[in-house]
């Protein structure tokens, strides 16, 4: 009986290797000008992580779309949730404070080969960012920025993807 069950282990495992991945979309990101974005961190260091971030969500978003799609994005400007201010030498990120609410600007294209299935432009915002999703991502980088990005893949991308 184990030998049994060891060949049928063998097979299916056979199966397994020989059948194709599951395929998925992908993205191409783009930045417009990071310099001169309204607020993607403070120093080189920070604009990048935020460039990273979000450049990696998007790219796992795109993952959801049909084999062969592919969602271009330019992000043209960042404005992360919250401001920066000084304390003793010390900058840190202070929410709640009107207008601190995070904001994305895109233009974006959703393709299929050559066919272009939706264009346009989006500005992605949320004034009550603070009472959506509390806790959600605690500690994650730029949970209310990822979530702009969730909700927008969401209610445009995935419903024109085919």
């Amino acid at each position: 009986m184990n030998r049994i069950a060891s060949h049928l282990a063998a097979a299916l495992l056979a199966l397994a290797a020989a059948a194709p991945a599951a395929a998925s979309g992908r993205a191409e990101v783009r930045w417009a000008e990071p310099s001169h974005f309204t607020d993607a961190g403070f120093g080189a260091r920070e604009i990048e992580r935020t460039q990273r971030v979000l450049g990696a969500h998007i790219e796992r978003l795109a993952e959801r779309l049909p084999d062969g799609q592919v969602l271009a994005v330019e992000v043209r400007d960042v404005d992360l949730a919250g401001e920066l201010e000084m304390f003793s030498f010390d900058q840190l990120r202070v929410l709640g404070r009107a207008p601190d609410r995070p904001r994305l600007d895109l233009r974006f294209e959703l393709r299929a080969g050559d066919d272009v299935l939706q264009r346009g432009d989006a500005v992605l915002t949320d004034l009550a960012y603070l009472q959506r999703g509390v806790g959600m991502r605690r500690g994650e980088p730029l949970e209310h920025e990822r979530r702009l990005l969730d909700r927008w893949f969401d209610e445009q991308i995935a419903s024109a993807a085919r």
